[in-house]
């Protein structure tokens, strides 16, 4: 039995991401892929510092770069220190956000 969970976010060999969308025994299925893969292939994305995620307290989503994780829980700010969800930002940075 593998650990990940639907909506889980992962990264193969080349840190290329995928959402799982389905889980079966030791296999699960990514983002726009019918099939299964073995899930050893793959392990949990878990934000790195200076990276831009999306943080998401009660439904609102906000952009941000990721800073530290405090109890076991995303930290970008002291405002923001009780996330509910972070997901990994993918493509380019709205011209309004400067790095």
């Amino acid at each position: 039995m593998n650990n990940f969970r639907v909506n889980d976010w992962v990264l193969d060999d080349e840190d290329n991401l995928f959402q799982v969308t389905r889980v079966r025994d030791n296999e699960i299925a990514l983002t726009d892929e019918p099939y299964y893969v073995p899930a050893k292939e793959f392990r949990l994305w878990t934000p790195k510092v200076g990276e831009w995620c999306w943080f998401y307290t009660r439904d609102t989503p906000m952009l941000s770069k990721f800073y530290a994780m405090e109890h076991g829980r995303y930290t970008e700010s002291i405002l923001w220190t009780n996330q509910d969800k972070c997901e990994p930002f993918i493509g380019n940075l709205p011209s309004f956000i400067k790095e």
